[in-house]
């Protein structure tokens, strides 16, 4: 099954018109989440969402089931329950035509704003109102899973592209002025391709505090090989974003 997480943003401007923005996050199995956005002259937030909805189903896969999720009860009772106003109507038909005409069997549901992936859409709709676009939205990305076991020498460092999963198997020194988490997450940078975008699960505490400021570290050895690190990765274009630790 494929996910859509839809969200909007709507501003209404002094000659009476309005200017929004509308972000989603498309989940398509073995792939990682894809994030758009756009800029959209709109009469209030609903159209803008609605507005999410159509390009959700414009860019999922034609020939397969799709589930969107909003916050936006107007928009989920005008697409599924065909209810609200004329132009609510009138988009909700829209969106039904271009499932219809894509052999897409659509679904639409609440999920609240809190969601991880909603609240990327959200940021998506505002920065796309605002007329900015999100950093990093149209690099290359690799969603980085690290495993790694107190009582144990090694860590699993997983990266996943699309259509591409690379792992490796870490041996971490014990006796390295650089922490083993650290070690763990260097080794995840390395593997890193050239403009790519690290999406960082797992990291600990230690290992993210350590690479967002080397000088933290408590010895030398360990802060010069840790800014070594951050330089390599900066000149290669490489970014390192951390989405949770352990």
């Amino acid at each position: 099954m494929n996910h859509a997480y839809v969200d909007a943003s709507w501003h209404e401007l002094p000659d009476g018109s309005g200017v929004g923005g509308w972000g989603l996050v498309l989940r398509l199995p073995g792939a990682l989440p894809g994030r758009f956005q756009g800029q959209l002259t709109a009469p209030d937030n609903n159209a803008a969402e609605l507005r999410a909805v159509l390009e959700a189903v414009r860019l999922a896969p034609a020939g397969e089931s799709l589930s969107i999720f909003t916050d936006n009860q107007a928009v989920i009772a005008a697409v599924a329950r065909g209810r609200g106003g004329q132009h609510l109507g009138e988009q909700a038909r829209e969106v039904m035509d271009e499932a219809g005409g894509r052999g897409m069997a659509l679904r639409i549901g609440y999920v609240q704003r809190t969601r991880r992936h909603m609240l990327t859409a959200h940021a998506l709709a505002n920065d796309a109102r605002r007329g900015n676009g999100t950093p990093g939205l149209n690099l290359a990305q690799a969603d980085v899973l690290i495993e790694q076991r107190p009582a144990l020498t090694e860590a699993r460092v997983s990266l996943r592209r699309s259509g591409e999963r690379v792992t490796a198997h870490v041996t971490l020194d014990p006796m390295s002025d650089v922490p083993p988490s650290a070690q763990a997450l260097l080794a995840a940078v390395e593997l890193a391709r050239p403009g790519e975008v690290l999406l960082i699960r797992r990291a600990s505490k230690v290992a993210q505090a350590l690479w967002q400021r080397p000088e933290r570290a408590l010895r030398p050895a360990a802060q010069a090989r840790l800014l070594s690190a951050r330089q390599a990765a900066a000149a290669s274009g490489v970014q390192v974003e951390f989405l949770g630790v352990g």
